[in-house]
Parts: C-alpha cells; structure tokens; sequence
C-alpha cells in the first residue's frame, strides 16, 4: 500500500515537470494527466477509509469479565466448571443484545468475589444486594425481586417469636458466606454477641448444618431454601421426616438483585462505565417485554433436580 501510494505521488511529480509533446499542447496534457492522478488518488483515498471502516465494523465485541456466585442456587451456582442458574441466563440473554460488549461469566466463591471487586481485580460481580457499606461496588439497574425468609428447626418455634429479630435473641444462624441478609437490626444484634453466627459457602451447607442441629435457624431468600431442599430430599441426602423439621420462621422484606461494579478499577477498566450504560439500557428493555420473568420461569422448569 505504502509502495501505492509513493508510485502515485511520483506520477503527480511527474505530471507537473514533463509536459508530453503531441498534436496537443504540453500544458493541456499536463491538465489531464494531473486531473486523472487526482482521480486515482481520491479512489486511493477512499479505499483506504473504505477498509479503514469495514476493519472497525469487524472488530470483535470486548469481553467483559463478571464473576457470579457458585453456590446460590437456583440462581447463580457452578456446574461442571460452567456458571448456571437463572441470574445467569438472564445475563447471557442481556449479553446477547449488547452492541459492543459480551459477558464473560465467571463462577467464584461469593466471599471472593467481594474481594476480587474490592481490589479493583475484578470489573463485575453477580448478583449482589445493595450495601452502601460497600464503598467499593456501584450498581447495575436492579433486575429481579428475591423474598427473605427465615427457617429454624421446629423445636425452637415450639415458643412463638413475632418480632423480627428480637424474638430471636440468644440463637445461633446459619448464614452464606459474604451475604448480609435480615436488615440493620439483625447485624447489630450480631455485633453485640446477642445472635450468633456460623457461616458456610453456600445454601446446601447451612442448611445440613440447620438439620443436624448445629445452627437454630437459617436466613436466605424462600426459593433458594425451598429448591434446595427439594434437590436434597430426591437426591436421598435429606428423608421427608428430616425436611419437615424445619419450619418457616418469619417472612421479611425482599432484597433486589443487581450487577455489582468495581469503582477501584478505572485505569485497568476504562471501559466500564460504557458497559454499565449499556448493561442497564439492556435491563430495563427486557423487564419492560416480561423477557426476565419468563427467563426465571423457564431457567426453574428446566433445572436438574
């Protein structure tokens, strides 16, 4: 191309210092030499832009890196080495539409994701709730509606307990790792020593730790806890008798789903804020047609038991 182009400025050169001799005069050959030259150059010219252009349109979208949860399910856990889930296909849909990104989704042990994001290793963590004690995480347009729910064992509801959580002063919960569910009351009550925690990565560990007796109760939204036992129970790890030991407690607020952001990232992600734009354009649009509802419906009908 380079070699082109300087044939094509030797030509012009030429055109200008050697006039043709013939039946017409020199001045009017050098006239339409030059004009031609002009021509080829501007189709150079255009060319050039015009694969300049379709180089661009080529290009690949950016992968962008969001870790989800492994164990939460049914909406964000690991299978296979392969993120699944309904939170999971929702993003895969919104991936599907998005102009100039496609989401790379990643399954990590939630605790760490909370510290890839915190670090600035990480652009993007699903599906967080909102925590403005979180000073390192901004938020994606909320896309689903989870419903808190507390289980105990039935022996510790023998005694009725209708206020959330002073009722439950003096137990011990079971809580995933990371998650902070239940409100501000309840945390308190837990710094104070007045409620006790013991932790596990996922909702299939507090809950065998729920029935063997080694926590009271356990916090964690209704249909995570409910889908999770149901897979305990086909697959022979739970008996029915065992399952129905446990009781529900208290139903609580709901807590929204988001997309979680890194704001410790910006040299090493310049181009989040473009992808949180378009993330959340993406989002509102499909809540709009009912296309995340029907994903939750479908994503549940078809899971594995």
């Amino acid at each position: 191309m380079a070699g082109l182009a300087a044939g094509v400025d030797d030509a012009c050169d030429a055109a200008r210092l050697v006039p043709t001799p013939g039946r017409r005069s020199g001045y009017n050959v050098f006239i339409d030499t030059y004009y031609v030259i002009q021509m080829i150059r501007s189709g150079l010219l255009l060319w050039l832009l015009a694969g300049l252009a379709a180089g661009a349109a080529a290009a690949p979208p950016r992968q962008v890196v969001v870790l989800v949860d492994n164990g939460y399910p049914p909406y964000s856990y690991e299978k296979d080495g392969r993120a699944e889930g309904v939170y999971n296909e929702v993003l895969r849909a919104v991936s599907q539409r998005l102009s100039d990104y496609r989401i790379d989704l990643r399954p990590v042990p939630w605790k760490r994701g909370l510290s890839e994001l915190e670090a600035g290793r990480a652009p993007a963590l699903s599906p967080p709730y909102y925590r403005p004690e979180r000073d390192y995480m901004g938020y994606s347009a909320p896309f689903w509606q989870e419903q808190l729910a507390v289980y105990c064992r039935a022996e510790i509801m023998r005694a009725p307990r209708p206020h959330w959580p002073a009722d439950f002063v003096g137990l011990r919960f079971g809580n995933n790792a990371g998650f902070r569910p239940g409100g501000k009351a309840f945390w308190l009550a837990v710094q104070r020593g007045d409620i006790q925690l013991d932790e596990a990565p996922d909702t299939q560990g507090n809950l065998l730790k729920l029935i063997n007796g080694r926590t009271d109760c356990y916090l964690n939204d209704k249909l995570s806890i409910l889908y999770v036992l149901e897979r305990l129970q086909r697959r022979g790890a739970i008996s029915p008798e065992q399952r129905g030991e446990l009781v529900a407690a208290a139903s609580l607020n709901g807590e929204q789903a988001y997309v979680g952001f890194t704001k410790h990232g910006q040299q090493r992600f310049p181009y989040l804020d473009d992808f949180i734009r378009q993330l959340n354009a993406v989002l509102e649009q499909m809540k709009r047609e009912g296309r995340i509802a029907a994903i939750v419906e479908q994503t549940l009908r078809a899971a594995p038991p």
